[in-house]
């Protein structure tokens, strides 16, 4: 299975979607917390929900930069989420 696919499969889930935040260290999980709390979601439900989005809007050049970009990271399934859920906590953030 793709990296890729294999994000979109397990995040969609809620419960995988917060342990896998919550690995990602506490001031990430703070950000996605701050986030998903403005959008009145849980953690795992607002990382799950933009997972599908990622999967259902972007194109193959996104999907091509971020297989690059997991393929030189130590934890590419951490890397590949972190980076598909980079742009929603910036959009929030700067709201």
């Amino acid at each position: 299975m793709c990296l890729i696919a294999e994000i979109v499969h397990t995040c969609s889930n809620e419960k995988v979607a917060q342990a896998a935040v919550a690995s990602m260290g506490s001031d990430f999980a703070g950000r996605v917390q701050v986030t998903a709390s403005a959008y009145g979601m849980t953690i795992g439900a607002f990382t799950a929900k933009t997972v599908r989005q990622f999967d259902r809007s972007v194109g193959e050049e996104q999907k091509k930069d971020l297989r690059a970009i997991m393929r030189g990271s130590d934890q590419p399934i951490l890397s590949g989420l972190h980076h598909i859920l980079q742009p929603a906590i910036d959009t929030e953030t700067s709201v």
